[in-house]
């Protein structure tokens, strides 16, 4: 090639075009898009990677300060971060990651991957933003919902690529999951909210990776978690919304092997995860036989059983074990998780008799579990862990409450919840809660009584 004559400028480079690989992009050249390498990079011995997608908020310079290689905690920075991501991620780790869990000792979030996925970082730091905004000053400003609306194109776009590598759609996936959360916990009286939106959108990623088995086993500890509170809440809200759920109980197997949001150990006789399978199993049963007023009999046996509330005896403990092994903080978080546990086997309980049995709220076996449902949930300090995961059992038996006392009670409690968590969801059930008590859908059948929850709400 001749060079250019003197006193002439050079020619100019090429602009890089829609989907090119990472090194094209950085050497700003025009990308031929071939896969798995394309021609410049198999010339020049490059790496060829198309699974970094540069997402920006705001399509002008960020005015503010660059800082190379900050520090959070144990984590080390490997990209530049403006002063408002760091701030959010630090935020996000310290202030919004203990509140997806009950244990005391959650798995580390997923900041190490939000610095490799430009999509995980910004869901991380507009999950944290939105929160701290509420916490603040109230609902989202229109800056934070229209970064919002950005990182969505750039996870869309990013979907429809015609090849997209696993490793990268797990990172997807982890931010989906960030975003459900985000509308779903944070923002789901908003007008954005698209709580349902990023459901179908984990259900179809968690697909393409092979099932909800193959994605479970193939992604991190901080996904798994988000995982399991995704499954957990998508049995609830089935139940509540009268759908059927996403996936089938067998999944729960999977998820116990896996990081949980919480506190893993034996309540009685069950798991967690397995009064989950039983739920999961409970709310297709209900969905089955819709329309028939005869359910099985020796079904419902079936579930009241599996569901029945049990205590640890004598015969649970080792009598030659007489030591102490748990302080008093671990002895309360333990009595607290059990006492969750069993909130939830009432919680289905009354959807059992309500929505198969079709038994009116003021049936005795309905209110039975009402007055346990909330004695479980009194007995928690308002301060705990377990307390916070409360809002399923707590919205169930306040919309089968019939009197006052318990009514002021389910409020309270609500308040206390809201207190620790910070969630509009809280304020979400607290006005289906009002709304449902002044009117006659109380009496009506089970899909009445939650009507009035706002759609994108997650209930959990």
């Amino acid at each position: 090639m001749s060079s250019p004559l003197s006193g002439q400028q050079p020619p100019k480079r090429q602009r890089t075009v829609e989907g090119s690989c990472w090194a094209c992009k950085q050497r700003r050249v025009k990308c031929d898009l071939l896969k798995p390498s394309c021609q410049r990079c198999l010339v020049s011995g490059a790496e060829c990677c198309y699974d970094k997608v540069l997402l920006r908020w705001d399509a002008r310079r960020s005015r503010t300060t660059v800082i190379p290689s900050p520090t959070i905690g144990p984590f080390s920075f490997q990209t530049p971060l403006d002063v408002p991501e760091k701030r959010a991620l630090d935020y996000f780790r310290g202030r919004l990651w203990p509140l997806l869990s009950t244990s005391d000792s959650p798995c580390q979030p997923p900041i190490s991957i939000a610095l490799q996925s430009q999509p995980v970082l910004q869901a991380a730091c507009i999950f944290a933003e939105a929160h701290r905004a509420l916490k603040d000053r109230g609902p989202s400003s229109q800056s934070l919902i229209n970064r919002r609306v950005k990182c969505l194109a750039g996870i869309r776009g990013r979907l429809v690529d015609s090849f997209v590598p696993k490793s990268a759609l797990q990172a997807l996936l982890l931010a989906v999951l960030l975003l459900y959360h985000s509308d779903g916990f944070v923002d789901c009286l908003q007008p954005h909210a698209s709580t349902q939106s990023h459901h179908a959108g984990v259900v179809a990623i968690v697909h393409t990776l092979g099932g909800f088995e193959s994605a479970f086993k193939s992604v991190g500890k901080e996904t798994c978690m988000l995982l399991s509170e995704f499954a957990t809440t998508d049995v609830v809200n089935a139940m509540l919304r009268d759908v059927r759920p996403s996936f089938s109980k067998d999944i729960w197997d999977d998820i116990e092997s896996g990081p949980v949001w919480w506190e893993t150990g034996q309540h009685g006789t069950l798991t967690f995860a397995s009064i989950f399978g039983v739920m999961t199993e409970l709310a297709h049963y209900a969905h089955d036989i819709r329309g028939d007023n005869n359910p099985v009999v020796n079904k419902i046996d079936q579930f009241e059983r599996a569901l029945r509330p049990s205590y640890p005896s004598l015969a649970d403990f080792d009598p030659t074990d007489m030591s102490d092994s748990y302080d008093d903080a671990s002895r309360k978080a333990a009595v607290f998780s059990q006492a969750l546990c069993r909130a939830f086997q009432h919680a289905a309980l009354i959807f059992l008799y309500r929505s198969v049995c079709c038994l009116p709220t003021s049936h005795f076996l309905v209110q039975q579990h009402v007055h346990a449902c909330l004695a479980c949930i009194t007995s928690m300090e308002i301060d705990s862990k377990a307390h916070n995961c409360t809002l399923f059992p707590l919205y169930v038996a306040g919309a089968h409450a019939i009197d006052e006392v318990r009514r002021k009670t389910v409020m309270e409690r609500l308040e206390a919840v809201q207190e620790g968590l910070g969630f509009e969801s809280v304020m979400s059930i607290r006005q289906a809660l009002e709304q449902l008590w002044l009117g006659e859908s109380q009496l009506g059948v089970w899909s009445d009584s939650f009507k009035n929850l706002a759609q994108g709400t997650l209930v959990l």
